[in-house]
């Protein structure tokens, strides 16, 4: 997980994959947001992803984790 201008986002990618420029990281801000399939979403949705140089991430805060 990292921190980008303040949001929070989870790394899904980097220049060792072929997709990722190099030097960028590929991150997942939880876009788009989602219905649960069980509470009459329809699932299926794509992921929005973006690709920006990793000097501009920042590692972040411990997550609170719950079970």
């Amino acid at each position: 997980m990292v921190e980008l201008d303040g949001l929070i986002a989870a790394v899904v990618g980097t220049d060792a994959d072929p997709w990722v420029p190099e030097g960028h990281v590929a991150l997942w801000f939880g876009d788009p947001p989602c219905v649960r399939k069980s509470k009459g979403g329809t699932g299926g949705a794509r992921p929005e992803l973006w690709t920006v140089p990793e000097e501009l991430c920042l590692p972040a805060a411990d997550p609170d984790v719950n079970h």
